[in-house]
C-alpha cells in the first residue's frame, strides 16, 4: 500500500512539471478553458493551449498529443505517442520518469481536410512503422445545415467498415447515435440515446478532432442509454447516469469523480 501511494505522489509530481515546462511554445489560459482533471490527489488529464486558445497538447495516462494548425487556426495535424511505462510522465508518452513527453517518439498522426468553408471533409490516420509512415483508416463526413450528420470510415483499400448517424436538438446536441458495422451487409450494432444539462461542456476544445458527441456538444451529458444489437434483434442494454458539479461560470468543477481545474 505505501508503494503504491508513493507511486501516485510520483507520477503527480511528475505531471505537473511536464504539464508547466514548455520551451517551443508560449503557452496560454483561461478562466473557461479546461487545464487539468484529478482523480482525487492524481493527476489523470492534463491540457495547454496556443496563443489563439486552442488545444496545444493533450496528456493522459499512456497517451500524448501534440496539435498543429495553419495560418487560419484550422487543425492540419495531430501526433500521438504511446507509452506503456508507468513510471513516465503521469504514464504517458516518454521512456522514463525524467522523460519529457514532448520528446518522445510519435508513432500514429491524423491529417485533415477542408472544403472551401473550411468544413472538415476527411481526416486520415497513420501509424509509423520502422520510421514509414501507414494508412490506417479514414473518415468523411456528411452534412446538414453545418452538423455532421454522418461520420464513414474507410479502410486503406477504400471500403467503408463501419459508420454513425446523429441526430441533434436544438443546442447543437448528439442525441441519437447509431452505429452500423459493414461486415458481410451494412448492420445496426448499437444505438445510444444521451441527455444533457443546460451547462457549458469544457471539452468542446476537441470540437476540431473530427469526432462528434463528448467533444462537440455545447451541454454535459447525464444520461446515456446504449442499446446493443445482434442481426435486427436487441441483444442487451445499458444506463449510465453522470453527475456533475459546477462553477460561477456553468463549468463543470466534478464530473462523477473526477475534479476539473480550469486556468493557469
Amino acid at each position: 500500500m505505501k508503494n503504491y501511494t508513493l507511486l501516485i505522489i510520483v507520477a503527480f509530481l511528475c505531471f505537473t512539471s511536464c504539464k508547466k515546462e514548455d520551451k517551443t511554445e508560449n503557452l496560454y489560459y483561461s478562466d473557461i478553458l479546461l487545464s487539468q482533471v484529478n482523480s482525487g490527489d492524481l493527476a489523470v488529464h492534463g491540457l495547454t493551449y496556443n496563443s489563439s486558445y486552442l488545444i496545444y497538447e493533450s496528456m493522459e495516462p499512456y497517451i500524448y498529443n501534440k496539435y498543429t494548425y495553419d495560418s487560419h487556426n484550422t487543425l492540419r495535424k495531430l501526433e500521438t505517442a504511446y507509452s506503456f511505462n508507468p513510471l513516465s510522465c503521469v504514464a504517458v508518452s516518454g521512456t522514463s520518469l525524467e522523460s519529457d513527453p514532448r520528446k518522445a517518439a510519435i508513432s500514429q498522426y491524423s491529417e485533415f481536410e477542408y472544403d472551401a468553408g473550411l468544413r472538415l471533409i476527411k481526416k486520415s490516420t497513420y501509424f509509423i512503422n520502422n520510421g514509414n509512415s501507414q494508412l490506417n483508416y479514414y473518415q468523411t463526413y456528411d452534412y446538414a445545415s453545418d452538423k455532421i450528420v454522418k461520420l464513414n470510415m474507410f479502410n486503406p483499400q477504400g471500403l467503408l467498415i463501419q459508420y454513425d448517424d446523429y441526430i441533434y436538438d436544438d443546442n447543437g446536441n448528439i442525441t441519437r447515435d447509431d452505429q452500423y458495422s459493414n461486415n458481410s451487409g451494412i448492420n445496426l450494432i448499437k444505438s445510444v440515446i444521451y441527455e444533457f444539462d443546460n451547462k457549458n461542456n469544457p471539452y468542446q476544445v476537441f470540437a476540431c478532432e473530427g469526432d462528434p458527441g463528448i467533444y462537440t456538444n455545447k451541454n454535459n451529458i447525464t444520461k446515456e442509454t446504449s442499446v446493443y444489437y445482434n442481426g435486427i434483434a436487441e441483444s442487451s442494454s445499458n444506463i449510465i447516469i453522470h453527475t456533475y458539479e459546477y462553477n460561477r461560470l456553468d463549468y463543470p468543477v466534478k464530473i462523477d469523480k473526477l475534479d476539473c481545474i480550469y486556468g493557469k
